[in-house]
């Protein structure tokens, strides 16, 4: 029989609209927190160890947050990180409109809130496998990188209005957001939320060894190693790629105009992508989809060297968003499905935390270039850094693992004998 579509998926319609919801929330915080801690502090500092405490207290959460996942109900694992996210910014809101911000209050906010999002995010993708079979996991996926990218773009216009009319009012917007996302979560039926029994009968015990076997599932498997070098590689070359474009455009005079549109042609440029992803997945195997994502992006990276004015600058942006969603959903997709499901929480988690380490040397690195290389050089280091990428992908024998989901769509009389191959 076959599967209803998604539209008419309600425990997939609930999941999606609770992430929605929280997204948004979250991203209109993301600018007007700034705001609030140099208004109350007048501290660039401040702000920086606000942020750095943050990034770290996320990712020394992350391997407990993945053996939580895995131990507890996924659906009161959702619940529990949005009501005390809510709770948060609640009292945050109460802070910010009595003008008693310190750096202390922002600190524990912030840290607060990453600790609770550790494991909301690998909680989700769980859930999503439990609500939706193989054959509609890369659609589902776009449907989220949709869900993302329009939260990336609307989300900080939404804060800064909010935070213009009143500085509270993002805060308390986004405390409302996470009520609503734990509404939506309480009508998802989620499936599958395993916990071993030695696990439940000797749980200190099996701590420290669950910290790590993440780590060790994604040593032994070929396909979950490449995903993580590919994710750690492609954050690092970016992030370098972006502050030498900020750097050009400082350098021309027209820092704000000119930055502004190409995040602005960045995010438009990702949710293309994001929509044309489903088409994609439906055309090409995921090894070929993926090489070719890589080679393309490869080749338009070094252009940028070419001093072809803001136009040509913005084209090639917009070009590398539209291509990167498809290879990264390709890959999520790939691995939710190859992932065991009592697994998945320390799996997901295990699987971020390189590319989190990763991604602050990627503007160091770049930094470091520029002292001693122009701008139109640097682009040419990280062109050859995603070239290398490139070619390691063809070579690599972990990516020719990948599953290819199009062979698990629901059929619709008695299955054939043999089964279509994904491309090698």
């Amino acid at each position: 029989m076959d599967s209803p579509p998604l539209r008419r998926n309600r425990d997939y319609q609930w999941l999606w609209s609770a992430h929605a919801l929280s997204a948004f929330g979250s991203q209109a915080c993301y600018i007007a927190l700034p705001l609030v801690i140099l208004s109350a502090t007048h501290s660039v500092t401040d702000f920086a160890v606000v942020t750095f405490a943050e990034t770290v207290v996320g990712l020394v959460a992350a391997l407990p947050a993945g053996v939580l996942v895995d131990r507890v109900n996924r659906k009161a694992v959702l619940l529990a990180c949005d009501l005390a996210r809510a709770l948060v910014f609640a009292l945050l809101t109460l802070a910010v409109g009595a003008h008693r911000v310190t750096l202390p209050i922002a600190l524990i906010a912030a840290t607060a809130n990453s600790v609770l999002t550790a494991p909301f995010g690998p909680a989700a993708s769980a859930a999503l496998r439990s609500v939706v079979p193989p054959s509609q996991l890369t659609a589902a996926l776009s449907l989220s990188q949709v869900r993302a990218a329009a939260a990336t773009l609307v989300g900080p216009l939404l804060g800064a209005a909010l935070y213009a009319a009143a500085p509270a009012l993002p805060f308390i917007v986004n405390a409302l957001s996470f009520l609503a996302s734990a509404g939506c979560i309480a009508f998802v039926k989620i499936h599958g939320s395993s916990t071993t029994s030695s696990a439940r009968a000797h749980p200190a015990r099996k701590l420290l060894p669950d910290l790590t076997t993440g780590l060790s599932e994604v040593r032994r498997s070929p396909f979950l190693r490449y995903t993580l070098i590919n994710s750690a590689v492609v954050n690092f070359a970016f992030g370098g790629i972006i502050l030498t474009l900020i750097t050009a455009n400082s350098a021309g005079g027209t820092t704000g105009f000119h930055n502004g549109l190409i995040i602005a042609c960045s995010g438009g440029g990702n949710l293309l992508g994001s929509l044309l992803a489903p088409w994609a997945g439906r055309h090409f195997t995921p090894r070929i989809l993926v090489l070719g994502v890589l080679w393309i992006t490869a080749a338009l990276v070094p252009l940028l060297a070419v001093r072809g004015g803001i136009v040509l600058t913005v084209l090639l942006i917009a070009g590398c968003s539209v291509l990167v969603p498809s290879a990264n959903i390709a890959i999520s997709a790939a691995t939710l499905h190859s992932v065991p499901n009592h697994l998945q929480g320390r799996v997901q988690t295990a699987c971020a935390i390189l590319p989190g380490l990763i991604v602050p040397f990627g503007p160091l690195t770049a930094g470091l270039l520029l002292e001693h290389l122009a701008n139109p050089e640097v682009f040419l280091v990280f062109g050859a850094v995603l070239s290398v990428l490139a070619l390691f992908s063809t070579t690599d024998n972990g990516l020719r693992h990948i599953p290819d989901l199009r062979d698990h769509a629901a059929p619709t009389g008695p299955q054939p004998s043999s089964s279509r191959k994904a491309a090698a």
